[in-house]
């Protein structure tokens, strides 16, 4: 009797379980299913029911934190997320994604998670891409340069991964300290390499955001490379130029220079500083190209060259001729 009574435990046992497992697997396959179509406000409502419920599953979190990324709530994605990789710290794409949220968050922890994720699996592109942005902020753009061109080896079609080797080039092309080390005459030949980066960043992601920016952009860059592969333009940039003491030269003068517009992703994720621009002033009183030199993202970079187009200045004049000159400008951001 006993045996049988057993027997019967057993075979409830295994019937509660299956059930629950099948459960587990529906759900899995409702909520992977409807974020790989893109209807990502639909799974997040399985998802956050799985949450609640105190879901075991380390796939529930990851995908919480993949879809809140999707709709720009990256604090959230954060915590769900670092849930994740409580429990399965050993995955790879868990660590990945969880830098890839403290980097848009502007947490430093995006360089500790990617170089964790990189142990477990020194392959993965998106790490490399995170430690190369995470060194682009620091100023390190020889490093930022390196993770780029690491990131395309191991994933050609990766398209952030050549916006931010462009990046890199143009910053070190500005500053020329701790940065992709070229002599000083072929900085030209710096952005032309840029432009080129930018190129294939557009050619590879048509349906980009803000790719009608990405396109004057484009050239911008390689107005700057002409300019900068002439020999009279060879000298370094001068980010605080000398007064001119020549009474036939008469110096640009800015009159009127309107504020950049803050961003809400930029207030969310804390993130400030100072964007810098390399503005091209030509004769006729117009801004038509413009380079960023130190980029903050989130938005800010766009909002200073819209900014910096609406600039009205005086040009630079030699013996009462005017003459197109570039300078570069700056705007500060601070979260308050």
């Amino acid at each position: 009797m006993i045996a049988k009574i057993s027997a019967l435990l057993l075979v409830s046992f295994l019937l509660i379980f299956a059930t629950q497992l099948t459960a587990q697997q529906t759900d899995h396959d409702l909520y992977a299913g409807l974020y790989q179509k893109g209807e990502f406000d639909k799974a997040l409502i399985v998802l956050k029911r799985l949450s609640k419920q105190g879901s075991p599953d380390s796939d529930v979190w990851y995908y919480l934190g993949l879809t809140y990324l999707k709709v720009e709530k990256e604090k959230d994605a954060v915590k769900a997320l670092e849930k994740a990789a409580a429990l399965k710290r050993d995955d790879p794409a868990i660590r990945t994604s969880l830098a890839y949220a403290y980097l848009l968050r502007n947490d430093n922890k995006a360089w500790d998670e990617a170089t964790a994720a990189l142990k477990l699996d020194p392959n993965i592109a998106e790490a490399h891409y995170i430690l190369g942005v995470s060194s682009l902020r620091s100023a390190s753009y020889n490093v930022a340069y390196e993770r780029a061109k690491k990131a395309i080896a191991l994933n050609p079609k990766f398209t952030n991964a050549y916006l931010l080797k462009s990046q890199a080039l143009i910053s070190s092309f500005a500053q020329q300290s701790g940065t992709v080390i070229r002599p000083v005459s072929s900085r030209g030949e710096m952005l032309q390499e840029a432009a080129g980066d930018l190129e294939k960043y557009l050619s590879l992601g048509p349906k980009i955001t803000n790719i009608e920016f990405y396109k004057d952009y484009f050239e911008s860059i390689r107005f700057f490379a002409e300019f900068y592969n002439r020999p009279e333009n060879q000298k370094p940039i001068s980010f605080d130029p000398a007064p001119v003491d020549d009474p036939k030269v008469t110096p640009l003068k800015i009159t009127a220079k309107p504020r950049a517009n803050y961003t809400d992703g930029a207030r969310a994720n804390g993130i400030s500083g100072i964007v810098r621009l390399l503005v091209g002033f030509s004769a006729d009183g117009t801004i038509k190209h413009i380079l960023i030199l130190k980029s903050l993202d989130s938005g800010l970079d766009r909002n200073a060259v819209a900014a910096a187009r609406q600039i009205r200045f005086e040009p630079k004049q030699i013996d009462g001729k005017p003459v197109s000159v570039v300078r570069v400008v700056e705007y500060s951001f601070t979260v308050y």
